[in-house]
């Protein structure tokens, strides 16, 4: 039944200011986690060049002790992440950001090889950093 454009609303027309909210994108957080485990995945790499200069004399065993700690903070936070802590969303953007902050510093004073690997490290910071901020917004937004 068509109303009448004259009438005022009846009891049965939605309001003109309600706005269907649904859950947050669960594709974003498993974007995000994703993210997380690119930079664990990268940092195991890292570790993995670092135990080979260890077993060739070049490098001390302590430097084993940070990438070792961001493998596991990175990918403890993609699984949160993925199961859809939204916490761990604003967590892991500390992570990428700080993490593309050093890899830009890095670049400035290297060679060609530390060069390609930092940039690559910045794609995936800002692939992850960007997912786990549009999953945050989504959780907010959600939220209220």
């Amino acid at each position: 039944m068509n109303q009448n454009p004259y009438q005022a609303p009846g009891p049965y027309a939605p309001p003109a200011t309600a706005v269907a909210v649904g859950a947050p994108s669960r594709t974003l957080f498993i974007l995000a986690g994703v993210g997380a485990l690119l930079a664990s995945g990268y940092w195991a790499l890292m570790t993995l060049l670092l135990v080979v200069g260890m077993a060739a004399g070049t490098v001390s065993g302590t430097t084993l002790v940070f990438p070792v700690i961001l493998i596991v903070l990175y990918a403890l936070r993609g699984l949160q992440i993925i199961k859809g802590d939204v916490a761990a969303t604003r967590r892991i953007l500390w992570l990428h950001g700080v993490g593309a902050i050093a890899a830009v510093v890095q670049m400035a004073s290297g060679n060609v090889i530390l060069i390609a690997m930092n940039a690559i490290k910045i794609c995936v910071h800002l692939f992850g950093g960007t997912m786990a901020w549009l999953a945050h917004r989504s959780a907010s937004q959600v939220q209220g």
